[in-house]
Protein backbone atom coordinates (compact mmCIF):
# COMPACT_ATOMS: atom_id res chain seq x y z
CA UNK A 1 0.00 0.00 0.00
CA UNK A 2 2.93 2.42 0.61
CA UNK A 3 4.66 1.81 -2.44
CA UNK A 4 1.64 2.15 -4.04
CA UNK A 5 0.61 5.76 -2.99
CA UNK A 6 4.44 6.59 -3.49
CA UNK A 7 3.55 6.41 -6.90
CA UNK A 8 0.47 8.41 -6.86
CA UNK A 9 0.00 11.82 -8.64
CA UNK A 10 0.44 13.97 -5.49
CA UNK A 11 3.58 12.52 -4.35
CA UNK A 12 5.12 12.37 -7.66
CA UNK A 13 4.41 15.82 -8.37
CA UNK A 14 5.04 17.28 -4.52
CA UNK A 15 8.85 15.52 -5.22
CA UNK A 16 9.16 17.17 -8.24
CA UNK A 17 8.13 20.60 -6.93
CA UNK A 18 10.77 20.45 -3.85
CA UNK A 19 13.35 18.67 -6.35
CA UNK A 20 12.95 21.73 -8.53
CA UNK A 21 13.46 24.17 -5.74
CA UNK A 22 16.43 22.56 -4.27
CA UNK A 23 17.82 22.64 -7.82
CA UNK A 24 17.26 26.00 -8.84
CA UNK A 25 18.91 27.22 -5.82
CA UNK A 26 21.89 25.90 -6.37
CA UNK A 27 21.66 28.63 -10.10
CA UNK A 28 20.83 31.13 -8.19
CA UNK A 29 23.29 32.15 -5.37
CA UNK A 30 23.44 35.70 -6.92
CA UNK A 31 20.38 37.72 -7.18
CA UNK A 32 18.70 37.54 -10.68
CA UNK A 33 17.48 41.05 -12.37
CA UNK A 34 13.67 40.19 -11.56
CA UNK A 35 14.88 40.24 -7.97
CA UNK A 36 16.60 43.52 -7.77
CA UNK A 37 13.94 45.06 -9.38
CA UNK A 38 11.39 43.93 -7.21
CA UNK A 39 13.26 44.50 -4.14
CA UNK A 40 13.84 48.27 -5.47
CA UNK A 41 10.48 48.91 -6.19
CA UNK A 42 9.69 47.44 -2.31
CA UNK A 43 12.06 49.70 -0.75
CA UNK A 44 11.11 52.69 -2.71
CA UNK A 45 7.43 52.42 -1.97
CA UNK A 46 7.82 52.49 2.23
CA UNK A 47 5.99 54.22 4.73
CA UNK A 48 6.18 54.50 8.78
CA UNK A 49 2.36 53.07 8.99
CA UNK A 50 3.29 50.47 6.43
CA UNK A 51 6.47 49.20 7.91
CA UNK A 52 4.76 48.58 11.40
CA UNK A 53 1.85 46.51 9.86
CA UNK A 54 4.06 44.68 7.49
CA UNK A 55 6.56 44.05 10.37
CA UNK A 56 3.45 42.70 12.82
CA UNK A 57 1.84 40.55 9.65
CA UNK A 58 5.47 38.77 8.96
CA UNK A 59 6.20 38.21 12.65
CA UNK A 60 3.14 35.73 12.82
CA UNK A 61 4.83 33.20 10.25
CA UNK A 62 8.32 33.43 11.97
CA UNK A 63 8.82 29.41 11.32
CA UNK A 64 9.15 28.63 15.16
CA UNK A 65 5.76 30.69 15.44
CA UNK A 66 4.10 29.00 13.11
CA UNK A 67 4.51 25.45 14.77
CA UNK A 68 2.44 27.17 16.97
CA UNK A 69 0.32 29.00 15.19
CA UNK A 70 -0.26 25.08 13.31
CA UNK A 71 -1.00 23.33 16.71
CA UNK A 72 -3.46 25.86 17.19
CA UNK A 73 -5.52 25.20 13.90
CA UNK A 74 -5.06 21.48 14.20
CA UNK A 75 -6.44 21.24 17.61
CA UNK A 76 -9.18 23.23 16.03
CA UNK A 77 -9.25 21.10 13.55
CA UNK A 78 -9.29 18.02 15.61
CA UNK A 79 -12.55 19.83 18.02
CA UNK A 80 -14.41 20.64 14.75
CA UNK A 81 -14.03 17.91 12.33
CA UNK A 82 -13.19 14.73 14.78
CA UNK A 83 -10.53 13.65 12.71
CA UNK A 84 -6.86 13.13 14.75
CA UNK A 85 -5.55 12.13 11.37
CA UNK A 86 -6.77 15.30 9.40
CA UNK A 87 -4.76 17.55 12.56
CA UNK A 88 -1.93 15.64 11.93
CA UNK A 89 -1.66 16.29 8.59
CA UNK A 90 -1.54 19.61 9.33
CA UNK A 91 1.34 19.61 11.95
CA UNK A 92 3.01 17.12 9.61
CA UNK A 93 2.91 19.59 6.34
CA UNK A 94 4.52 22.41 8.30
CA UNK A 95 6.70 19.74 10.51
CA UNK A 96 7.89 18.74 6.77
CA UNK A 97 8.12 21.32 4.67
CA UNK A 98 10.11 23.33 7.64
CA UNK A 99 12.67 20.26 7.23
CA UNK A 100 12.95 20.75 3.11
CA UNK A 101 13.29 24.42 3.55
CA UNK A 102 16.12 24.17 6.39
CA UNK A 103 17.55 21.34 4.22
CA UNK A 104 17.83 23.52 0.82
CA UNK A 105 18.98 26.73 2.61
CA UNK A 106 21.50 24.80 3.87
CA UNK A 107 22.83 22.79 0.72
CA UNK A 108 22.29 26.15 -1.49
CA UNK A 109 23.51 29.40 1.47
CA UNK A 110 22.13 32.04 -0.76
CA UNK A 111 22.67 35.21 1.46
CA UNK A 112 20.11 37.97 1.72
CA UNK A 113 19.90 41.28 0.50
CA UNK A 114 22.18 43.78 2.05
CA UNK A 115 21.12 44.60 5.18
CA UNK A 116 21.36 47.91 5.44
CA UNK A 117 18.11 47.80 3.77
CA UNK A 118 16.55 45.55 5.77
CA UNK A 119 13.68 46.66 7.98
CA UNK A 120 14.01 43.61 10.40
CA UNK A 121 16.98 41.56 11.72
CA UNK A 122 17.16 38.03 9.96
CA UNK A 123 19.83 35.03 10.43
CA UNK A 124 20.96 32.65 8.18
CA UNK A 125 19.96 31.99 4.52
CA UNK A 126 17.35 33.80 1.78
CA UNK A 127 16.61 30.66 -0.26
CA UNK A 128 13.71 29.38 0.19
CA UNK A 129 11.65 31.65 1.94
CA UNK A 130 11.45 29.91 5.77
CA UNK A 131 7.85 32.41 6.01
CA UNK A 132 6.75 31.40 2.68
CA UNK A 133 7.37 27.70 3.28
CA UNK A 134 5.60 27.94 6.48
CA UNK A 135 2.42 29.69 5.32
CA UNK A 136 2.14 27.43 2.63
CA UNK A 137 2.23 24.29 3.92
CA UNK A 138 -0.08 25.62 6.97
CA UNK A 139 -2.55 27.19 4.43
CA UNK A 140 -2.67 24.62 1.79
CA UNK A 141 -2.91 21.41 4.21
CA UNK A 142 -6.07 23.10 5.77
CA UNK A 143 -7.57 24.37 2.95
CA UNK A 144 -7.51 20.24 1.57
CA UNK A 145 -8.57 18.90 5.45
CA UNK A 146 -11.33 21.43 5.14
CA UNK A 147 -12.41 20.63 1.50
CA UNK A 148 -13.01 17.42 2.36
CA UNK A 149 -16.19 18.19 4.67
CA UNK A 150 -19.49 19.38 3.07
CA UNK A 151 -19.25 22.72 3.17
CA UNK A 152 -15.71 22.99 2.34
CA UNK A 153 -16.51 21.34 -0.88
CA UNK A 154 -18.88 23.92 -1.52
CA UNK A 155 -16.44 26.69 -0.45
CA UNK A 156 -13.65 24.90 -2.08
CA UNK A 157 -13.01 27.37 -4.77
CA UNK A 158 -13.93 30.56 -2.76
CA UNK A 159 -11.40 28.75 0.04
CA UNK A 160 -8.50 28.08 -2.65
CA UNK A 161 -8.92 31.65 -4.10
CA UNK A 162 -8.87 32.96 -0.19
CA UNK A 163 -5.63 30.76 0.83
CA UNK A 164 -3.40 31.92 -2.35
CA UNK A 165 -4.61 35.55 -2.07
CA UNK A 166 -3.68 34.89 1.72
CA UNK A 167 0.00 33.03 1.22
CA UNK A 168 0.99 36.07 -1.72
CA UNK A 169 0.15 38.86 0.97
CA UNK A 170 2.66 37.07 3.76
CA UNK A 171 5.08 36.50 0.64
CA UNK A 172 4.64 40.35 0.08
CA UNK A 173 5.92 41.20 3.54
CA UNK A 174 8.69 39.56 3.55
CA UNK A 175 9.40 41.57 0.35
CA UNK A 176 8.50 44.60 2.06
CA UNK A 177 10.65 44.03 5.01
CA UNK A 178 13.56 43.73 2.19
CA UNK A 179 14.64 40.27 4.16
CA UNK A 180 14.18 38.07 1.14
CA UNK A 181 14.44 37.90 -3.07
CA UNK A 182 11.31 37.61 -4.81
CA UNK A 183 12.52 34.17 -6.07
CA UNK A 184 13.16 33.14 -2.34
CA UNK A 185 9.48 33.63 -1.55
CA UNK A 186 8.57 31.23 -5.15
CA UNK A 187 10.96 28.60 -3.91
CA UNK A 188 9.63 28.46 -0.49
CA UNK A 189 5.68 28.46 -2.09
CA UNK A 190 7.19 25.71 -4.34
CA UNK A 191 8.67 23.86 -0.98
CA UNK A 192 5.80 24.43 1.20
CA UNK A 193 3.26 22.59 -1.92
CA UNK A 194 5.25 20.18 -2.78
CA UNK A 195 5.66 19.23 1.17
CA UNK A 196 1.81 19.27 1.98
CA UNK A 197 1.44 17.31 -1.58
CA UNK A 198 4.02 14.79 -0.39
CA UNK A 199 2.07 13.36 2.56
CA UNK A 200 -1.32 14.19 1.49
CA UNK A 201 -2.08 10.82 0.42
CA UNK A 202 -0.17 8.79 3.30
CA UNK A 203 -2.51 11.11 5.71
CA UNK A 204 -5.64 12.02 4.12
CA UNK A 205 -5.93 9.89 1.41
CA UNK A 206 -5.20 7.88 -1.70
CA UNK A 207 -7.15 10.33 -3.78
CA UNK A 208 -5.79 13.93 -2.48
CA UNK A 209 -5.38 15.41 -5.75
CA UNK A 210 -8.73 15.68 -6.56
CA UNK A 211 -9.55 17.61 -4.02
CA UNK A 212 -7.81 20.49 -5.62
CA UNK A 213 -10.50 20.56 -8.27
Amino acid sequence: MIARRLLTPPVIIGFLLVAAVAIAGGFISSPLAIDTTVWSDFVASRTPAMNSFMTGASWLFDPKRAVVVALAVAGAVWWFIKKVMNALYILGSVAFSGINGYIIKHIDSRPRPEEAYRLITEEGYSFPSGHATAVTALIVSLVLVLTMTRLGRRLRYLLWVAAFVFIAFICVTRLYLGVHWVTDVIGGFGVGLGSSMILAPFMIGPNALKLFR
